[in-house]
């Protein structure tokens, strides 16, 4: 059940496409005074280094991260994740790359609070180490769909929670669906983003089935695949399904992701839509 480590992957696609529609949602969130929180379910290390001998096993960050490093005049959603690429970097040279925590603490306003879970020994050592210390961010070593039930609803009533497993046990489509059931009847206001992988097996085709049967209200789906293969192998491509997604939030990101496939990932494709 340990055996997956995000740091062999850290700046793939699949974190360009996650990592840009949590900025979008919390800028969302941002638009009201009000505080939120942001529970993330699977925070991993946090910060990654793109030099380690994990990242460099596979170096996935150059068909991901990398085209985007010398992008000119990007949006400004594009903008803004690149400015929190380069906050986590003292240098130009982008060895660092920030998980979704890093990205997290970086959108909270002063009011606003994080919650990050993370159930695997080793990785929440190096979790602790980045962010013990931030008054603003409170760390939980627990199991990740068990806490998804357990700290919602938030005290500040309205907010995200951010879902990304890496599905490593296959039972983990099905049991997604029921936690996340739980979850929305306990905090039926919140903003629900979970991310799954599209795989050759397209298990992810009946975890999306199971939602759109569910009594959710306001369910969007993105899917993005920036480098089409005729017969795909492994990873080759990023979902996410959000609950409540927020007012115009689906028009940014497609927006957002057909810039990117006209001018950076050329060959890339979108495709999105209610469920």
């Amino acid at each position: 059940m340990f055996s997956y480590l995000h740091r062999y992957h850290a700046g793939n696609f699949a974190d360009v496409h996650k990592h840009l529609i949590l900025i979008t949602l919390m800028l969302s969130l941002q638009k009201k005074a009000t505080p939120f929180a942001v529970l993330d379910t699977h925070a991993g290390e946090g910060i990654y280094n793109l030099k380690s001998a994990e990242s460099q096993k596979n170096t996935e960050f150059k068909r991901g991260l990398n085209p985007l490093l010398h992008v000119e005049n990007p949006p400004p959603l594009l903008e803004r994740y690149l400015k929190i690429i380069q906050s986590c970097n003292t240098t130009d040279e982008k060895s660092l790359y920030p998980g979704s925590p890093a990205i997290i603490k970086q959108l909270l306003r002063s009011e606003d609070r994080g919650i990050l879970i993370e159930g695997h020994p080793r990785v929440i050592t190096t979790l602790r180490e980045h962010f013990a210390r931030d008054k603003q961010l409170h760390i939980h070593e627990r199991d990740s769909l068990e806490g998804l039930i357990g700290l919602v609803p938030f005290t500040e009533k309205r907010g995200l929670i951010f879902i990304d497993p890496s599905f490593e046990v296959k039972t983990e489509y099905k049991e997604i669906v029921k936690k996340l059931t739980t979850a929305y009847e306990r905090f039926p206001q919140g903003i629900y983003a979970l991310w799954y992988p599209l795989l050759p097996a397209a298990m992810h085709q009946d975890m999306l089935n199971r939602i759109q049967r569910s009594n959710f209200s306001k369910v969007w789906y993105c899917e993005w695949i920036p480098y089409p293969q005729q017969e795909p192998k492994g990873l080759y491509g990023s979902g996410m399904v959000i609950l409540n997604a927020p007012w115009q939030s689906d028009i940014e990101i497609k927006a957002l992701f057909t810039w990117l496939n006209q001018h950076v990932y050329k060959t890339g494709h979108f495709q999105q839509g209610w469920i």
